[in-house]
């Protein structure tokens, strides 16, 4: 079976932030270590145990330098965002390319909302068996396995429930930067053509500098290579100041947009952590307009 190793990282991150006392950490994600298995899954309880558990984090950062502490920041960002979504009355939540979030389960708030999970079939498969093993309800998510590059996507959307003619939010969290520009710009015209007026988009990408080699980040190369040995090169990116006129020409209008970097200020500050995540990881919001 074809896990996505990035989706097993992604749920070690978690695991390790919620191993984390109460009072400094910044979400809580009690299935997180659930989906992981082996040497990952060891690195998650040994992260548990205290005291000891403090050095996990740390060796991770020496060995993969940037990832850790973006994902963590962006998670609570998106968390964050997503819940004031929901509070403003938005009651439908579409999760791109998943991987082993644990939103549906975890947030109170989406579980009075209409949730559809799309990701590779090989990782939602090994997702539901992990939550069938915790024997957490699946009731209340509709699992629905695409494949961006080559499924349609709009047909497995609709059949899945979404209601085009209400709002929804749509979260494409650590997907982008892994397709190809004609998959990126053909997923936004399904969101399009399905979304109503009022519909968000959450999502994350990488600076397009750090592929090509425009940009500078202390990180990027170290991070970059580790990426592409996993067998998950990424292939696509966003030029942070030609987003809005992407987004624009695509009937979408950019809210806001914010390294992980800039999140992590915020979010480890408050904490008072001394965690540093990286500029190259952003989160954006984009919006589709209301009718007047």
């Amino acid at each position: 079976m074809n896990v996505s190793f990035t989706a097993q990282t992604m749920a070690l991150q978690r695991a390790m932030e919620t191993a984390r006392p109460r009072s400094s950490r910044l979400f809580d994600d009690p299935l997180a270590r659930d989906f992981l298995r082996g040497p990952l899954r060891a690195a998650a309880d040994l992260a548990a145990v205290p005291v000891v558990g403090r050095v996990v984090p740390a060796l991770y950062d020496v060995i993969w330098p940037g990832p850790r502490p973006s994902a963590v920041a962006r998670t609570r960002l998106i968390d964050d965002t997503l819940a004031e979504a929901l509070a403003d009355g938005i009651t439908q939540v579409v999760l791109l390319g998943a991987g082993f979030d644990s939103r549906a389960w975890r947030l109170p708030a989406i579980r009075r909302a209409h949730v559809i999970e799309v990701d590779r079939p090989d990782t939602q498969h090994a997702k539901v068996a992990a939550l069938r093993r915790t024997g957490q309800p699946l009731e209340r998510v509709r699992f629905t396995p695409v494949d961006f590059e080559r499924d349609d996507l709009a047909a497995a959307i609709r059949a899945a429930g979404l209601a085009t003619d209400r709002p929804a939010v749509f979260v494409w969290e650590g997907v982008t930067n892994y397709l190809s520009a004609a998959a990126v710009d053909q997923t936004l015209s399904v969101l399009r053509a399905l979304a109503a007026p009022g519909t968000l988009l959450l999502f994350t990408y990488v600076h397009q500098g750090v592929i090509d080699g425009s940009a500078h980040f202390p990180e990027a190369a170290r991070w970059v290579r580790s990426v592409a040995r996993a067998g998950e090169a990424w292939t696509f990116g966003f030029v942070p100041a030609a987003l809005p006129g992407y987004l624009a020409s695509r009937g979408f209008t950019l809210s806001w947009d914010v390294s992980t970097a800039e999140a992590g200020r915020r979010y480890f500050g408050q904490a008072r952590r001394r965690d540093r995540a990286s500029g190259l990881y952003h989160v954006a919001l984009a919006q589709v307009p209301c009718q007047s």
